[in-house]
């Protein structure tokens, strides 16, 4: 059988929508690539949708996308309210905050902005000179509607890249502009069976910016396997099968 190459529509170019139907977004692929282009989604992740992230029943991920789903259909964005996706490497974080990126804009037409915090903090470090491109970039993930930010806190933060995740968040935080958060470390301290759980998110950034984050994100935890080590260890035990 024949893979079907959308998996919104189904290769029917229409989509069921309330009040009748419409076009589907892979009608116009080129409109949608740029569109993809604009909000920066890597290249790795422009096919990854709710619809193809497999779930782990005994993870727990179909009350994850349940959650995710709530989210997107309600209207917590419009009051500032954002995600908190929480777990360790490769359970399926940064897949989940692309498509909920990319629901956002085919739902409600809202163009957002993905950057790997890492990525981010190199790019404005190397032109953070005063010049025209660190303000821009500054400006954009503080001003879009939907910001991703995949990945913080996976290391420890010098003075300079604290002080800059601080200004995004804080000013995101004051204009009402939801965030979009990845991590692999939790956000606040707490303790468990009588020691305080240490290596997290107000350890790196400070208690000030853990409390904002706690007020305006709902944390999710993503539970699991590593999906990145399960297909390396598919793709080299069918590679054994086939040079046998």
């Amino acid at each position: 059988m024949e893979e079907k190459s959308c998996p919104v529509c189904d290769d029917l170019g229409w989509v069921l929508k309330e009040n009748g139907v419409e076009r589907c977004t892979c009608q116009y692929s080129d409109i949608t690539e740029n569109i993809f282009q604009r909000m920066n989604i890597p290249k790795r992740y422009r096919n990854k949708e709710l619809s193809n992230f497999t779930p782990d029943d005994k993870a727990g991920h179909r009350l994850v996308l349940l959650r995710i789903e709530d989210y997107i259909n309600s209207d917590r964005f419009k009051e500032g309210k954002g995600l908190f996706l929480v777990g360790p490497p490769g359970v399926g974080k940064t897949h989940l905050a692309v498509s909920i990126l990319k629901e956002f804009f085919r739902r409600r037409g809202i163009v957002g902005l993905f950057y790997d915090t890492r990525s981010l903090l190199f790019k404005l470090k190397a032109s953070f000179d005063g010049s025209a491109s660190a303000r821009e970039i500054l400006e954009e993930t503080v001003e879009t509607p939907l910001l991703v930010l995949d990945d913080l806190g996976s290391e420890r933060l010098s003075d300079w890249a604290r002080d800059i995740l601080h200004y995004i968040i804080i000013n995101r935080y004051n204009e009402l502009k939801p965030i979009i958060i990845t991590s692999n470390v939790e956000l606040k301290s707490r303790k468990i069976e009588g020691d305080v759980l240490e290596n997290t998110l107000e350890e790196r950034m400070g208690q000030a910016i853990a409390s904002r984050l706690s007020e305006i994100c709902e944390i999710i935890p993503v539970k699991g396997k590593d999906k990145r080590s399960s297909g390396l260890i598919a793709e080299e035990v069918g590679n054994e099968k086939g040079n046998r």
